[in-house]
């Protein structure tokens, strides 16, 4: 460098034409961090962590460098830190011109990574959760990794709560996945207000057991028709609170070498005990868990039904074949009714035996609880109802000709079918007591619905759907080629989405009913044989115990519809899904090889007993058969669903817990 080219840089060093433009294009906007760019906010420097490390680098070079080209090169930066906007792009433009192709390339990599700007930090709060609310579990997770600041808004309670919305007890529309409900899980209080319920003195066992010995008189009606009856029933009713879950069980006492099949009982609970006011006082404040610890939990669960990864526990007490079944998650009761008479009540928990109740003369064939009371039907003509808290039986209902193999109530009425082909009905509140006339033969499934309607299947091979108000049956639905053993409609606010598979061919329908009458032979003398039967692409047989391959997209299309459905199980090897808007049969689910004694389902997974000794979950919206389970060592009678838990009653004395909860090992 020539000794004349330095002179310009020394004078800068002085009152020199650069030190006066300095001087005059200080920029006074740095004084307002509010006009400034994003890099050079004071209050986000402490955010540029790449910033601090890249000049920490540039500082350790200019310590290798000589004082004078240490002193020159500072001298650029003021003038181009100094320099406004329209002049810093002059500077930059002419310093490209005078880049080489290293310069330029280290330029093009040097920048991109500058460009970035934390927007979750820089934008207001409400902003970026709204942006975070956008984004899947799996991004969210990654997202929390990589700030603090990204960690305190992607964890928010607001985002994942509206993640838990879209995913729980329902498929999301957008990815696919659905995860159990957590109702019952999200807080403590329900459980301590039915824990309080249950050990606070009750008067309703002395009202109802003040009228233990009322008169029963019945009067004939016509058929298809209500018969009247002037019992006074004892009010177990208003006041008690009622559950939606559902237990009955079906068919004959004969039929027991042929078919051996109650109804399940629906193990979810949709109603809420009423406040207990005298110690709702003494209650703790209410625990909120996070909503993103309750996902977590519930993806866990979910991925165990998909797994069919779950602990399974043996329950054995009873001496004889268990009939029926229902049971409670959120305070840990399984009750049970059986061949021998008695009814018991376990300890979920502990697996043990909280209670026996005896009474009944002959088998339980189905039964019902609530909080307060239970309700059991027996092949000795009576309906019994106890006190849930002591085991006392507070009344005994009379009035069927025969045995009682279904019931089914809600806070207002009881409906109960009989081997002798009627529906009863009684009212809770003013005793009243009517009949319902039109199945030929046993009915083994009632359901109430909508406190306004029944639902009630039949040996007959026919479902009934039984206006209330009207007192008629405004609907048979045929299909089946069998006996009909379970028939329950949907509950209230329940919607599906079906994947709709390829229609089978006819010759496949007709090879089923073949193997139906094969199979009726078979029981008739009493041998029963497992066999493989072959059925057309949408007869799908499960394969071990892996999740069937979703259907194609050529061969599938999405119906979504919020219209009530039923749900019906028969001994003709089949599972039916009919609406009970029009009556159509909307699907049919092939897989038992032979007679469906008992089915349960919620939104998401339906699952059915059969006298092959199996249970089977089935996917509820594309309907393929997702897992088998087995050991029961006789025909599976009964089973109950919830978000956790499978559990099933056979006819060789067992109960079965299939647990996928958190801690499923196998």
């Amino acid at each position: 460098m020539e000794p004349d080219d330095e002179k310009p840089f020394q004078d800068s060093q002085n009152n020199t034409p650069v030190q006066r433009f300095l001087a005059r294009h200080v920029p006074t906007q740095l004084a307002n961090p509010r006009k400034l760019c994003y890099r050079h906010r004071p209050d986000l420097a402490r955010l540029r962590g790449p910033d601090e490390y890249n000049f920490t680098d540039v500082q350790k070079q200019m310590d290798k460098l000589r004082c004078t080209d240490k002193a020159a090169i500072t001298h650029i930066w003021s003038l181009f830190s100094a320099a406004p906007p329209q002049q810093r792009i002059l500077i930059l433009q002419g310093l490209l011109s005078t880049c080489c192709m290293p310069q330029l390339s280290f330029l093009h990599d040097a920048v991109k990574p500058l460009l970035r700007i934390d927007f979750i930090a820089v934008l207001p709060s409400e902003v970026s959760l709204k942006i975070l609310s956008f984004l899947d579990a799996k991004s969210l997770c990654h997202a929390a990794q990589v700030s603090r600041t990204w960690k305190s808004l992607a964890d928010d309670d607001a985002v994942w709560h509206r993640m838990c919305e879209q995913h729980i007890d329902k498929k999301c529309t957008k990815c696919g996945w659905g995860l159990p409900s957590l109702v019952k899980k999200r807080t403590t209080r329900t459980n301590m207000r039915k824990r309080a319920l249950i050990s606070s003195s009750s008067p309703q066992p002395v009202q109802m057991a003040s009228y233990a010995n009322a008169p029963l008189r019945n009067t004939c009606g016509s058929d298809e028709t209500w018969e009247s009856q002037t019992t006074i029933l004892a009010s177990t009713s208003a006041d008690l609170p009622s559950s939606a879950s559902e237990a009955s069980s079906s068919e004959r006492e004969v039929k027991r070498q042929r078919v051996e099949s109650p109804q399940i009982s629906d193990s979810q609970e949709s109603s809420t005990p009423p406040p207990v006011t005298h110690d709702v006082a003494t209650l703790p404040a209410q625990v909120h868990r996070p909503w993103k610890d309750v996902y977590s939990e519930r993806l866990i669960i979910e991925r165990n039904w998909r797994r069919n990864k779950y602990n399974m526990r043996i329950l054995s007490g009873h001496t004889d074949g268990v009939m029926c079944l229902q049971f409670c998650d959120t305070s840990n009761i399984l009750i049970t009714g059986s061949y021998d008479k008695t009814v018991r009540i376990w300890n979920l928990e502990t697996g043990e035996v909280i209670r026996v109740l005896t009474g009944h003369t002959r088998c339980v064939r189905a039964l019902q609880f609530d909080d307060a009371k239970l309700v059991t039907g027996s092949m000795d003509h009576t309906l019994k109802i106890w006190s849930l808290q002591t085991g006392q039986c507070i009344r005994t209902l009379e009035g069927h000709t025969d045995g009682i193999v279904s019931l089914h109530f809600d806070s207002r009425i009881l409906a109960s079918g009989s081997v002798d082909t009627t529906i009863k009905v009684w009212n809770f509140e003013t005793g009243e007591c009517c009949t319902l006339r039109g199945h030929t033969d046993w009915v083994n499934s009632v359901r109430i619905h909508q406190h306004s309607m029944i639902v009630s299947g039949s040996d007959d091979t026919t479902i009934r759907l039984w206006d209330l108000n009207t007192r008629t049956c405004i609907r048979v639905i045929q299909g089946h080629v069998g006996q009909v053993q379970v028939g329950i409609p949907s509950g209230p606010g329940f919607t599906h989405r079906f994947i709709e598979a390829p229609v089978a061919r006819p010759d496949m329908v007709q090879h089923q009913q073949l193997h139906y009458l094969r199979q009726q032979q078979h029981l008739q003398q009493q041998q029963r044989r497992r066999q493989l039967v072959e059925f057309s692409p949408i007869c799908t047989v499960d394969n071990a115990n892996e999740p069937a391959d979703p259907p194609s997209d050529e061969d599938k299309s999405e119906a979504r519809s919020d219209q009530p459905i039923i749900i019906s199980g028969s001994l003709d090897n089949t599972i039916k899904i009919w609406s009970m808007v029009n009556g159509q049969c909307l699907r049919t689910l092939f897989g038992h090889v032979e007679g469906v004694w008992a089915l349960a389902y919620d939104k998401l997974r339906i699952v059915s007993g059969s006298h092959d000794n199996s249970v089977k979950l089935w996917d509820m919206e594309s309907g393929r058969c997702i897992h088998t389970l087995e050991g029961h060592r006789g025909p599976v009678t009964a089973v109950a669903l919830s978000d956790m838990k499978v559990i099933s009653a056979s006819d060789d004395g067992d109960i079965r817990i299939w647990d996928y909860g958190v801690h499923a090992t196998v």
